[in-house]
Order: C-alpha cells, then sequence, then structure tokens
C-alpha cells in the first residue's frame, strides 16, 4: 500500500505570474492553469512597484490560452490595472473568444511591434550661428511640425505607432494595426485596425479617415461605436470629433471614400 507523503502535499506551490523584460517594458505571462479567482489573488500580491517602467513604456499581459470571462477581465481593470495604476499597453491571448472580449472592450490584443516603437531618433544636427538666428522667427511653427509622426507606408496586424504629438499615415491602417497619439490621427488610406486619439487626455483632437472601415474609434476617454448596417458614413471619407462629450462622425466630402 503506497503512503502519501503529506508533506510533499503542503509544500506544492501554485504557479504564479512570471514577468519578462522587454523593449516595449514588461510582458507578464498569467498561468493557465490557476483558477480566476487564484489569478486574482495572485496579481494582488504583487506590489506596485514591481510595475515601475520607464516613461513611454508598459505592460502587455499574456494570458496564453485561457478562457476570459468579462468578469475576470473587469476585476483586473479595476482592483489591479486602476489600483496600482499599471499601464497596460495590450491584452494578449491565444483564445478566440478572449481576443473577441478583449477587442469589444476597445483593448488592443497586437503586442507592439518594437522595431516601430523603439526606432532610434536622429541625432540632433548642430547649427550654426547664423542658422540659430535664422530660425528664431518660426521656432513656434517649428515646434508644431515637431509634433508630427509621419508614416509612409501601410501598416499590417502587430504594428504599433505611438507618440505624444500627431500622427499622419500615408497608406492603409489594416486589421490588428494600432495607432495611439496624443493629438490628432489622419489615415490617408483605409481605417481598418485600432485608432486611440487623444491618448493622455486630450478632447481637442479629431480622427480622419480617407475609408472608414472599423466598428471602433477611440477619441480621450470615449468610445465611437459603428455598426456597418447602419452607419451612412461606412466605406466613406470622415471625419470624427467630441462635441460636449460625445464622438462625432461626419462625411467628408472632400474625399468621399476609397474603392475597395
Amino acid at each position: 500500500m503506497k503512503i502519501l507523503n503529506l508533506n510533499s502535499l503542503r509544500n506544492t506551490r501554485k504557479p504564479k505570474p512570471k514577468p519578462e523584460s522587454t523593449s516595449y517594458g514588461m510582458k507578464l505571462h498569467l498561468p493557465e492553469t490557476l483558477t480566476e479567482d487564484e489569478l486574482l489573488r495572485s496579481l494582488a500580491r504583487i506590489p506596485a512597484s514591481a510595475y515601475k517602467l520607464r516613461e513611454g513604456q508598459g505592460v502587455a499581459l499574456d494570458f496564453a490560452g485561457r478562457s476570459c470571462s468579462r468578469r475576470l477581465i473587469l476585476h483586473m481593470i479595476n482592483s489591479i490595472v486602476w489600483e496600482k495604476g499599471i499601464r497596460v499597453i495590450a491584452w494578449l491571448s491565444g483564445n478566440e473568444e478572449s481576443v473577441k472580449l478583449f477587442r469589444a472592450a476597445g483593448l488592443s490584443v497586437s503586442e507592439p511591434a518594437e522595431e516601430i516603437q523603439n526606432a532610434p531618433k536622429p541625432e540632433p544636427k548642430p547649427e550654426s550661428p547664423k542658422e540659430e538666428k535664422e530660425d528664431k522667427e518660426p521656432e513656434q511653427e517649428k515646434k508644431r511640425i515637431s509634433g508630427l509622426k509621419i508614416v509612409y507606408n501601410s501598416m499590417r496586424s502587430g504594428q504599433r505607432v505611438e507618440t505624444e504629438g500627431d500622427v499622419l499615415l500615408w497608406g492603409h491602417l489594416n486589421p490588428g494595426a494600432e495607432i495611439l497619439a496624443g493629438g490628432s490621427i489622419i489615415v490617408a488610406g483605409r481605417l481598418l485596425g485600432v485608432v486611440h486619439a487623444g491618448g493622455f487626455g486630450r478632447e481637442d483632437v479629431f480622427v480622419w479617415a480617407g475609408s472608414f472601415e472599423t466598428p471602433q474609434v477611440r477619441i480621450a476617454n470615449k468610445l465611437c461605436y459603428a455598426d456597418p448596417k447602419s452607419t451612412t458614413c461606412w466605406r466613406k471619407g470622415v471625419v470624427i470629433t467630441l462635441e460636449d462629450g460625445t464622438p462625432v462622425i461626419r462625411e467628408n466630402k472632400f474625399t468621399g471614400g476609397l474603392k475597395s
């Protein structure tokens, strides 16, 4: 007759969330074997200081193949993300139903594309005294232009651009691609991916699209939902703004949309 070693049973430890250092901050791997309550308790024990990252970085939560419930998502946003002040930049999952729930809540489901987000910035060119004098007049205009990020190619799934200024995309924003801007966003082609204008609290911004083909757009802390069957501006050029805190979509009659 086999005798169970009770001491070994008592010492059995449940798996814990494992952080992985990345160039965009941190990826936190969440064990699938834990129940939802066990996972929440395990995350609650991690001090807020463990999530402190450099400015501009964030945390990607990796649920692996877990089937997440709405209850789990709400509890994580309320008691983990908001309470600990974590900047979550991606909700990753290999489970299709979980991904649908994340997208329905307006959450990013693509891991940041490190080659875009961490592109090296060019070194400033030293200026001669003459050039410095000439630059004094248009200084205000120069400062405004420096806040504009221009992307000259279409963005594919998994690519992400984040900036504190405005973004001009000369191409299509395909499904799975994402733009987060502190200012306004212009997509010259088809808008099929995720855009968030005014991502750092500004409301005096807009989203302009050559062809509007995405179910949702975020401006500041407001979500704008669109149904292809009932939205009259679907596949047309649009301008989306906030008016009295409410997202408003208007057809941009200067463009008239793009043909697919």
